[in-house]
């Protein structure tokens, strides 16, 4: 099994669509970004609820418009904080911006949120897609490679040069002095191009050590004249056991 994904063709499909995004905040030093919530997308409704360890630590503070941290919200309209970070189709420059992302000009709400991570210039929230599982445990990942403003000029042209599908690796970083965790991606030299985002770290790092292999490559990869955050879309493709649904256990428990 291991072998159908080391050897899946580069770009089997248009794109992963995932229904769920774990909201995340940059801390107040800068250095992590921390887990705040789940936005999900099912049945036409918008869905949104607090992570109950987050909720019971020093640092949370609720976002704005969903300031009852023990509600459990439901709308068929997207929540304003999440609406606002999504490219408006006033905007003269979306279908550039949505080309960049590998999105088409008519991309729906919850597809754009998923590729830009809702991200704004000096913003503090980010949104992370959540694996997509299939019945048999094997997963696609989307997620924008963090950390590229700090890596090298030489690494930063080899980024403008990936074409999409071409394949990566990651590799912990475990004398990181913030995260030991941290994963960094890299080509297939060993050029360090960024690492995975924080609150990823702990579940990637269990599928490296999965003996099933697992396989990590550029969804889409932009020139300088693109913002850093957006310069590198990867994509991980791994396993995990059948029946099992990354980020749902009691680190991860919602309100209801």
């Amino acid at each position: 099994m291991a072998t159908s994904i080391l050897n899946r063709p580069a770009r089997q499909s248009s794109g992963i669509r995932p229904h769920r995004l774990l909201v995340t905040r940059k801390s107040s030093d800068g250095e992590l970004y921390r887990p705040l919530g789940f936005l999900s997308f099912e049945k036409n409704e918008y869905s949104f609820e607090y992570i109950k360890k987050s909720v019971e630590s020093n640092w949370f503070s609720p976002l704005p418009g969903l300031s009852n941290a023990a509600h459990a919200y439901r709308s068929p309209q997207l929540f304003p904080i999440f609406a606002e970070r999504v490219i408006s189709s006033r905007r003269p420059d979306r279908p550039e911006a949505l080309r960049a992302l590998g999105l088409s000009a008519d991309a729906a709400p919850f597809e754009v949120l998923n590729r830009t991570g809702g991200r704004r210039v000096g913003d503090t929230i980010e949104l992370v897609p959540m694996p997509e599982v299939s019945a048999d445990g094997s997963f696609s990942q989307l997620f924008l490679v963090h950390g590229v403003r700090y890596i090298s000029e030489v690494a930063q042209r080899r980024i403008s040069q990936l074409q999409p599908g071409e394949e990566l690796r990651l590799s912990p970083d475990e004398a990181n002095p913030v995260n030991s965790l941290a994963v960094q991606v890299e080509d297939c030299e060993g050029l360090i191009l960024g690492f995975v985002p924080d609150p990823l770290a702990s579940f990637v790092q269990s599928i490296l050590a999965d003996p099933r292999g697992h396989r990590v490559s550029a969804e889409q990869a932009n020139g300088p004249a693109v913002g850093y955050h957006f310069r590198l879309l990867a994509r991980l493709d791994g396993f995990v056991r059948p029946g099992f649904e990354p980020f749902t256990d009691s680190d991860w428990e919602t309100v209801r």
